[in-house]
């Protein structure tokens, strides 16, 4: 290992005997019910355990189309010639964008057709979605397959070593970490805000602070990620950060005027 830079040798295959696996794969899978679980538990005082249940089957079913959906949107040149491949999932492709826009909506529907507090519902569940999508990204370090911008003179730089990997081969930002640790850093602020959200009257908008605050730092990591400019020339990620911030300052100055004490 050089100095200042930290060998990555990860395989982004796992295999067991005639088996393998992406860790991608199995990191996503992982981080889908842990935060299915969280969400289900912080959830519990608004709904019974069979309803967070399925309102949870039902946001991770609508994570998973949103985040192809704008995948393929954000893809579009690499399937106009060929529209069918945007079905052919098995291969790959999503961005966690979407998947947070789906899932929110998907569970915004399940639980209003539960009967239950959507806002509530959703203010739970996004402490599990910043955790689910934190352990998500474990998969992403290891496979390496978002390219970030060179680092030079940072303890913490990263190059990959691997044969089969996907990543860089040279020293670059480990932006994927970053994400990861900004994640879990909007969830422990969503988390400590849940006990004071009635007093804040911020009931039922906690969900738009988890995502304006997920938003304001995915949109600083575009500086350190090699995404392709998508529109006005900001990378996908980036205009889709843009609405979770929007989104959070009109939840915000819409909220009943004053504090309950």
């Amino acid at each position: 290992m050089t100095t200042g830079v930290i060998d990555l040798p990860f395989d982004p295959i796992l295999t067991i005997g005639a088996a393998a696996l992406s860790w991608h794969s199995l990191f996503a899978l992982t981080g889908m019910i842990v935060g299915a679980l969280i969400g289900i538990r912080l959830g519990r005082p608004f709904f019974t355990f069979d309803q967070g249940q399925s309102i949870a089957l039902t946001a991770i079913v609508g994570g998973l189309i949103g985040s192809r959906v704008i995948h393929v949107v954000d893809s579009w040149r690499l399937y106009a010639a060929d529209p069918i491949q945007a079905l052919a999932v098995w291969n790959g492709g999503a961005a966690i964008t979407g998947g947070a826009i789906g899932g929110v909506l998907a569970g915004w529907w399940a639980a209003r057709r539960a009967r239950v507090p959507a806002g509530r519902a959703l203010d739970a569940g996004s402490v599990g979605l910043g955790v689910g999508m934190a352990i998500g990204r474990i998969g992403d370090i290891i496979s390496g397959e978002h390219h970030a911008t060179a680092c030079v003179g940072l303890p913490w730089c990263v190059r990959y070593t691997n044969a089969h990997t996907l990543g860089q081969t040279t020293p670059v930002h480990p932006a994927v970490e970053y994400e990861l640790l900004w994640d879990l850093a909007c969830a422990a602020v969503v988390l400590w805000l849940l006990p004071r959200a009635d007093r804040l009257r911020l009931d039922g908008r906690l969900i738009f602070v988890f995502l304006g605050l997920y938003g304001v730092g995915r949109f600083a990591l575009g500086a350190v990620r090699l995404d392709p400019p998508w529109l006005f020339g900001l990378q996908q990620s980036q205009f889709t950060s843009l609405f979770f911030v929007a989104a959070l300052v009109v939840a915000i100055a819409t909220r009943p005027r004053g504090a309950r004490t």
